[in-house]
């Protein structure tokens, strides 16, 4: 063999040898039933979360947990188990997906594709990276439209189970620090003063430049005691002081109504599907005995920081 074969043997042996150090035990972050994930891998996923979820993302050790549990069940374990059943993706269905993601990322987050491009290639990310992503989506959407589904009795409890969220109501409020201020407002309404008045005198809320008066929606989206309020005061009327974590709250509630289910009954349908598909990766990812090998990652499944 001439030297500068030998040479190149030898090279190539090297660079075997340097790839198998860069994936030795001490890069893997974690090991599941039928795997491992590498750092280089939970590296490429968080960046891909933070393409698609928020570009500023926090990275976190809780974020990087909740990304790898993601990663390994919704890649490693489905990818699995739609093998096993005969679910693939065409070539149509696979470039369909990553052109909506485009087109919802330049829509809702970046402005223009030469920015979403711009961000890709600072993140190190690449075409065949959301093509990735968009097969698992395909294929998790493939397996539970197979295996979950949603009866009308659920819909019909769920509906029945949680009014908040489909009772819609237009809702002023006075927030102050105290009881004692809250009273003093309950009072000065009471006495006849003006309700818009009195928010834009007082009020910590933003909405006092609206008079109080906050936008139109269900009940679901304020937090609980404020959601009770708003659910039993009658109509025009100004409640007691009622506390939150925010401090002290007068209410009134301009008006409410309840969507009926026939109008919902999509969107509670979707509801169920999830908390079923969020069931699902519970128990899959129960089952998959994840277990950690970075310290980081320990410490925030122990709860930590």
């Amino acid at each position: 063999m001439s030297y500068s074969r030998l040479a190149g043997a030898l090279f190539v042996t090297l660079l075997a040898i340097l790839a198998l150090a860069g994936c030795g035990s001490s890069d893997v972050v974690a090991t599941f039933d039928g795997g491992q994930v590498h750092r280089a891998e939970l590296d490429k996923q968080f960046k891909l979360q933070r393409l698609l979820i928020a570009p500023q993302y926090p990275d976190t050790p809780q974020n990087r947990l909740e990304v790898l549990q993601q990663y390994i069940v919704m890649h490693d374990i489905l990818d699995q188990k739609a093998k096993q059943e005969g679910i693939t993706v065409s070539d149509k269905e696979l470039a369909d997906t990553v052109a909506q993601y485009r087109q919802q990322l330049i829509q809702y987050v970046y402005g223009n594709a030469d920015a979403l491009n711009k961000k890709m290639a600072e993140l190190g990310l690449q075409d065949n990276d959301l093509q990735a992503l968009a097969r698992d989506d395909i294929l998790a959407q493939k397996y539970f439209a197979k295996h979950l589904s949603v009866s009308d009795e659920e819909i019909q409890a769920y509906y029945k189970d949680h009014p908040a969220d489909y009772t819609i109501a237009k809702v002023a409020h006075i927030l102050v620090k105290t009881k004692q201020e809250a009273e003093q407002v309950e009072a000065r309404i009471l006495k006849g003063e003006s309700f818009a008045q009195i928010a834009k005198e007082v009020s910590l809320d933003p909405s006092k430049d609206q008079g109080g008066e906050l936008p139109e929606g269900p009940l679901s989206q304020w937090v609980g005691p404020f959601q009770d309020a708003a659910m039993k005061l009658p109509i025009g009327q100004i409640s007691d002081p009622v506390q939150t974590q925010f401090g002290w709250h007068i209410l009134r509630v301009d008006s409410r109504r309840v969507e009926p289910l026939s109008q919902v009954k999509d969107q509670v349908k979707n509801k169920v599907m999830q908390m079923k598909e969020q069931q699902w990766f519970n128990q899959a990812k129960q089952d998959a005995h994840i277990t950690l090998e970075d310290s980081a990652l320990k410490q925030a499944a122990a709860g930590g920081p």
